[in-house]
């Protein structure tokens, strides 16, 4: 009851907000994830991806826990309770190498367009890189994500094995030196982090 009497008030504060949107300057925030946002970002995961997506074959990289310091929220300054955008990343191995895996990311569908995406990449991408990390993947639309720097495979000669077929039949990878060469063999197989 309690939960669902938070995710009411959220949710009464989301239909004010959507109201007087075309009235206010967007000022998008990022922040880190609160246990308090959990029902939130579930709303928005299931509207953005189904209700179905952890059978997802990329889903099998989620069974453990994000990185607690990768997993933002992004909101409106004048309503920082309210969830507009999630982003999280986790470990995976390619070999022994540890990666990143981004994902999932997703934006309540009446703010798609406006930037919470995009601060959220590009903050997440930014801690990462502060954080030491060296490669970072996704399953995601190339025409999206290259804005961003990720690339495809093919286009830095590298093949990387996934079990299974992976939402828009490509992985992407973003080199934060450009040179994923340097630790990635070709025809590795991509396994969660156990």
């Amino acid at each position: 009851e309690i939960a669902s009497c938070l995710v009411g008030s959220e949710m009464c504060i989301r239909d004010r907000i959507k109201r007087s949107f075309f009235y206010m300057v967007l000022d998008i925030k990022v922040r880190k994830e609160v246990k308090a946002d959990f029902f939130q970002r579930e709303m928005i995961l299931d509207d953005c991806f189904g209700k179905d997506r952890n059978n997802r074959t990329v889903y099998i990289y989620r069974k453990i826990s994000p990185i607690k310091e990768l997993s933002l929220i992004s909101y409106l300054k004048q309503e920082p309770k309210v969830v507009i955008g999630t982003i999280r990343f986790y470990r995976v191995l390619i070999e022994q190498f540890h990666c990143l895996l981004l994902g999932p990311l997703a934006v309540d569908k009446h703010y798609q367009g406006k930037g919470f995406g995009k601060k959220l990449i590009q903050q997440g991408l930014n801690l990462a890189k502060e954080n030491g990390e060296k490669i970072c993947f996704v399953s995601g639309e190339y025409d999206y994500y290259c804005h961003y720097g990720f690339k495809k495979l093919s286009s830095i000669k590298l093949n990387i094995i996934v079990p299974g077929p992976i939402s828009f039949n490509d992985l992407l990878i973003y080199e934060f030196n450009n040179d994923a060469k340097n630790y990635l063999k070709n025809n590795s197989q991509l396994s969660p982090l156990n």
